[in-house]
């Protein structure tokens, strides 16, 4: 075996064990949004879907073709930085490490809940974009 061969085998596993972790994240995610309602999970579950992409298309291309080994690997690399989540909400206060990697929460939120945060999130939206606009036409206006 000779050192391109081994370098491909270690990228391989390296990317294996990265795309097994990307997913069971984005199961965590899912199960955490399914409990808490929280959107900031649902976000994070969907970057993960696409970051697992990534990095299988990274793998199957270092598979198909071993010389571009380092590209796939690149994009192995770019799945993972597609993968950052960004700000959450705290849903783990008293919840010990094994309940926490499992995505057992101790917020557990009702559908009338998660109802209810939906509508005021989405008011939120709606006025934010309200507000977008307003201030467009008045820079419009002023011109």
């Amino acid at each position: 075996m000779d050192l391109t061969e081994f370098m491909l085998i270690m990228f391989l596993y390296i990317s294996a064990f990265a795309y097994v972790t990307i997913l069971y994240l984005t199961l965590r995610d899912l199960r955490i949004f399914r409990r808490t309602g929280y959107f900031s999970y649902r976000k994070g579950a969907f970057k993960g879907i696409i970051a697992s992409t990534l990095v299988l298309i990274g793998i199957l291309l270092m598979q198909m073709i071993p010389a571009f080994a380092l590209g796939g690997f690149g994009i192995v690399f770019l799945g993972l930085m597609t993968n950052q989540k960004g700000k959450r909400e705290k849903v783990f206060t008293t919840a010990k490490a094994p309940a926490r990697f499992l995505g057992k929460t101790d917020i557990v939120r009702t559908k009338e809940e998660i109802y209810e945060d939906y509508l005021k999130q989405k008011a939120e939206k709606e006025r934010l974009e309200k507000q977008k606009q307003d201030e467009k036409s008045n820079e419009k206006n002023e011109k």
